[in-house]
């Protein structure tokens, strides 16, 4: 809960960077059949510098229950509509842990993202996750 207290403090701040986007979560697919690929749900993306942005929102997740997000992300490559990136942070709503730790690399064009989870239990997945992030301010 701390997280997720400093990353909407830090959302809040007006930096020379600032760009605001949303997040609209949808559709992911895993390796393994059973999971949930509709993970609608709703987040806030900002810049906090060049390289660096932080998020946070709720989706409902591959296990059918709610999640919420909170993590910040550090941009390699830029150039054109190419943005790629590596971010990590915590979740919540899993089985395993009440706030799970995550780390995943994330491919946008445009304002289409994508992002990859490995397996981290014996009896998961691995995910590629879907979302759009738009430009609000």
């Amino acid at each position: 809960m701390r997280i997720l207290f400093v990353i909407l403090s830090i959302l809040c701040l007006n930096t020379a960077y600032a760009e605001t986007y949303l997040q609209i979560n949808g559709a992911s697919l895993h390796d393994k059949p059973g999971y949930n690929q509709f993970n609608y749900g709703l987040g806030i993306e900002q810049t906090v510098s060049e390289n660096w942005n932080v998020a946070v929102g709720w989706y409902r997740n591959s296990e059918y229950r709610g999640s919420a997000y909170a993590y910040g992300r550090y941009a390699i490559y830029k150039n054109g509509p190419w943005d790629i990136g590596v971010g990590v942070g915590g979740v919540t709503g899993y089985q395993r842990m009440n706030v799970l730790p995550m780390a995943f690399p994330e491919v946008c064009y445009s304002y289409l993202c994508a992002i990859a989870l490995p397996q981290v239990e014996p009896s998961g997945a691995s995910v590629l996750g879907f979302h759009l992030r738009l430009p609000i301010s």
